[in-house]
């Protein structure tokens, strides 16, 4: 190749050992420019390094004729440069909805999958993607905006497993240049164009918007503070590694540490210790994200008893001087069965009541988009909805307790549980067997009444609603 840009990427590749003499690697190809320079840069590399490559192009079924255009494009690009190219077809959209997820999640956790297959199927060791340093940079603030911690903060790393990212060094412009410089061509994406996603707004116009009236160097100065916060982090990963394995207890899908031993460390080991006990229980770590982890670092410094739901049906809980993660229904070593006055509820998850007159009701609970449930609050007055913000702790079912409260105004106005009933003339014989949601005595929602607490009322600051939608057994 022509390019110096060329040189960079070679550079960078031999300066993180990305590539070894005999690899065999899959390389995930689009017909976009990025794609295209890195199935090149390999293409280039194959006799130095020998490689073997193959390539694997996803149509996500959203751009129409668009779409069997790049398809065609890269199938002839590929086969133009004497590697073989496999194309995988699927209706993302739909997937997206079946899954519950953005378009954004189920495209990219399809591709890997399909990059993955291939290169199980051919026993080969690596998969090439092609991310580069404006990429990293999207990546960035995407996950300072959603709140990650130091991990996120590093964005990518230009090795990770299986996956290399050669590119990772180089910025879009540079590799637009270079293949101009070769001669070569590509597709362009109109969706890129589009501010649909989070990502295309970060780069059609927070990014562009901070070069002309903050910082021209934004992408460098954020891709070179990531690559620090990745060093941090390794450090802090490898001293946390070796803290659990002297304080955690692994007991057959149970994690447990001590309160006073975990309480002497400083609160960065103290989140990362209860990650790693989640993603213990769990089996995985995505979807687990800060707020979970300083719910159960919560735990902590308070009394024994209580206990926060977490993702993927767990529960942390403190036990006198343990706290023990689980997923919910497990018992906790040393302590009696669960007490069944007290139900916690699972983000997404259902679960199940029964009335004093013996009807059952299944609630079903899902995290969503404030944007996604106008239409709900307008149409459907079995589907309730909260700020999922302002929830601190993951409230729980549970019969009324001493102190309760309801806000019944935005403006603080509250007014004791028991004078709700006493309003609504029930029966002093039934009161102490009603249920309620409650995030401590804070009472969210009388599902046989129908009350909710106005503190949580859904507003136009709300990002994220916590639903819920209230059927009779045999309707969900």
């Amino acid at each position: 190749m022509k390019s110096t840009v060329y040189l960079r990427v070679k550079n960078f590749i031999m300066e993180h050992s990305l590539l070894d003499y005999g690899d065999k690697i899959v390389a995930g190809i689009s017909g976009g420019a990025d794609s295209v320079f890195l199935f090149m840069v390999l293409a280039w590399l194959a006799k130095e390094y020998h490689l073997l490559l193959c390539a694997v192009h996803v149509n996500h079924g959203i751009r129409g004729e668009e779409a069997v255009r790049d398809e065609e494009f890269t199938k002839n690009f590929v086969q133009g440069l004497g590697y073989t190219c496999k194309v995988f077809y699927k209706d993302i959209p739909a997937l997206a909805r079946d899954l519950k997820v953005t378009e954004e999640e189920a495209g990219r956790s399809y591709r890997y999958e399909c990059f993955e297959s291939v290169r199980d199927s051919l026993g080969f060791n690596k998969i090439a993607v092609a991310h580069h340093k404006d990429d990293q940079a999207e990546t960035v603030l995407f996950q300072l905006f959603r709140g990650s911690g130091i991990k996120g903060l590093g964005g990518m790393k230009p090795q990770n497993g299986t996956i290399i990212r050669p590119l990772l060094g180089v910025r879009r412009c540079e590799i637009e240049e270079a293949l101009m410089e070769e001669g070569a061509g590509y597709c362009i994406d109109g969706t890129n164009l589009v501010n649909k996603y989070s990502r295309n707004i970060i780069r059609n116009n927070v990014i562009p918007y901070i070069e002309e009236n903050i910082q021209p160097a934004i992408t460098e100065r954020i891709a070179g503070t990531a690559a620090q916060l990745r060093d941090i982090y390794t450090y802090i990963d490898r001293e946390a590694e070796k803290l659990y394995k002297e304080i955690v207890k692994e007991d057959n899908g149970i994690c447990m540490v001590d309160v006073d031993i975990i309480k002497k460390e400083d609160i960065v080991m103290q989140r990362e210790i209860f990650m790693r006990m989640a993603g213990y229980v769990a089996g995985r770590c995505k979807d687990i994200t800060s707020k979970h982890i300083e719910m159960a670092v919560g735990l902590v410094y308070k009394g024994t008893g209580k206990s926060v739901c977490l993702p993927y049906g767990m529960v942390a809980s403190r036990n006198y001087n343990k706290i023990c993660i689980m997923k919910a229904g497990q018992g906790v070593p040393g302590k009696p069965g669960h007490d069944s006055s007290i139900i916690d509820i699972c983000v997404p998850g259902r679960t199940e009541l029964e009335y004093i007159n013996g009807e059952k009701h299944i609630i079903l609970f899902e995290r969503v988009d404030r944007n996604d449930i106008s239409h709900i609050i307008e149409k459907n007055h079995c589907t309730k909805c909260f700020d999922y913000d302002k929830i601190k702790f993951m409230p729980q079912f549970r019969y009324p307790e001493d102190g309760d409260y309801i806000w019944l105004h935005t403006d603080g106005y509250k007014k004791k549980l028991s004078r709700i009933f006493i309003d609504g003339k029930i029966p002093a014989s039934e009161r102490g067997r009603i249920w309620v949601l409650a995030e401590g005595s804070h009472i969210l929602w009388i599902p046989s009444i129908g009350r909710c607490s106005a503190y949580y009322y859904v507003t136009d600051r709300t990002r994220e609603v916590l639903q819920a939608t209230l059927c009779r057994e045999g309707e969900n």
